[in-house]
């Protein structure tokens, strides 16, 4: 019986997850994923783990579990470089809390290594980003902001003065998030002594853009949608506010302008894990993202494929590589899940190439809005029940890749039929 081929998965975000799955129904690879957590959360919703909010009882899972039900290994620990030579991964010694070693270094060899490190949001250089504000990459960091956030929740509902928070970019990040963090001052208020609709203000919620317009890059009817949306929300949009400082109650601009700021939350732009710099011999773009070809190969080992916001991929005719977007990672899953098999019996391979289908943004109670493409004709503008049902599908289709036929379906039906009307809040610590 002929060995099989070794497939490991550097990162199980949205992309290195889905692919995983899909590749480990056969018979003839043996995949691993590698992970630093124990668990995959989606990350197009963890702002929602911020707020408080969770609209799905998968929004997180044990990779321990699926790699039981779907059949690939888990190995959790940090990757820490690649040995080209050796065809072998590096992981970090595993220490306890008191720093001593549990588990000494490890190395995992494989035939074709799959890197999904995901990305990071970088500071710019600014000062005070490090220590005043947060910068929600992971989970850790949605936990560590839920918590301030109840906290002056709390002593805004004892003193009666309203918190700030400032959130600094206008992405999908940060104009969810916002909406989010309205939808969960609901949870607030004293509804023993005021009526629906009377209770006193909690949270003052800002947005702060550097460039001249809301979410730059997005299409003119998106944006007015989402102005509309935001400002029905009492949700304050500035642009052109280039951050030169942050302190522990105040953010400055460049223009001498200041706002106070309980909780200040830095959500502009994404740039990749800074662990491919140092991770082996690769050829790194200006954010720090791997070079690829257009089989997603990295461009110095064609035992190495990247994915997700790890690469650096220009599609042909096109000025810059993709966006990091969990739509890009999931095609390009949907795409080395088909192509791997064929690169290892030396079969033609087809070129990757991405469908933009559009772009959606939840505002919680306010709904959702986005664009969506369709074949051959111009994007189109979606709002209300539609755009929610398109926003929710997206989190559908990934549980359907992730679990499975059967197992999807289920986990689907599950949520359809909960009797909780919209999400419920998670305010606490757990």
């Amino acid at each position: 019986m002929s060995r099989k081929t070794r497939i490991l998965i550097l990162g199980g975000g949205s992309g290195g997850l889905e692919l995983a799955a899909q590749l480990a129904g056969r018979r003839d690879i043996d995949v691993t994923l590698i992970d630093r957590v124990t668990s995959h959360l989606w990350k197009p919703r963890l702002h929602e783990f911020a707020a408080g909010t969770v609209s799905s009882s998968l929004a997180e899972i044990s990779f321990y579990i699926l790699g039981q039900l779907r059949g690939f290994r888990f190995e959790q620990g940090e990757v820490v470089g690649i040995e080209h030579a050796m065809k072998a991964v590096r992981l970090a010694p595993m220490r306890d809390e008191r720093g001593a070693v549990v588990t000494p270094e490890r190395l995992l060899t494989y035939d074709y290594c799959v890197v999904a490190l995901g990305g990071v949001t970088p500071d710019f250089n600014t000062t005070g980003v490090a220590e005043h504000a947060v910068r929600l990459d992971g989970q850790g960091d949605a936990e560590a902001f839920r918590q301030r956030f109840i906290r002056h929740m709390i002593r805004a509902r004892s003193t009666g003065v309203p918190a700030d928070i400032v959130i600094i970019g206008s992405g999908a990040t940060g104009t969810e998030l916002a909406a989010h963090l309205r939808h969960s001052e609901r949870a607030f208020f004293d509804w023993s002594q005021n009526a629906p609709g009377d209770s006193p203000k909690l949270l003052n919620l800002t947005i702060l853009e550097a460039a001249p317009e809301l979410m730059p890059g997005a299409e003119p009817a998106l944006r007015d949608k989402l102005l509309e949306r935001l400002r029905a929300l009492d949700i304050k949009v500035v642009t052109d506010a280039k951050i030169t400082r942050i302190d522990v109650q105040e953010i400055r601009t460049a223009t001498g302008e200041s706002w106070p700021s309980d909780i200040t939350v830095w959500a502009a732009g994404l740039i990749g894990n800074p662990i491919l710099a140092r991770l082996g011999a690769f050829k790194l773009d200006k954010k720090g993202r791997i070079l690829v070809d257009t089989h997603l190969r990295s461009t110095t080992d064609d035992a190495v494929y990247v994915m997700g916001d790890s690469a650096a991929c220009t599609p042909e005719g096109a000025d810059a590589p993709l966006p990091p977007t969990a739509q890009a990672a999931s095609q390009q899953a949907q795409y080395l899940a088909q192509a791997l098999p064929r690169v290892m019996v030396n079969a033609p391979v087809e070129d990757f190439t991405f469908r933009n289908k559009g772009r959606l943004v939840s505002l919680a109670g306010a709904g959702a809005v986005g664009m969506i493409g369709l074949r051959r004709r111009d994007d189109i503008l979606i709002h209300g029940q539609f755009a929610a049902a398109a926003y929710d599908a997206l989190q559908r289709q990934h549980q359907w890749r992730v679990l499975g036929p059967l197992r999807g379906s289920v986990a689907i039906l599950a949520d359809l039929i909960s009797p909780t009307a919209g999400p419920p809040l998670k305010l606490h610590g757990g």
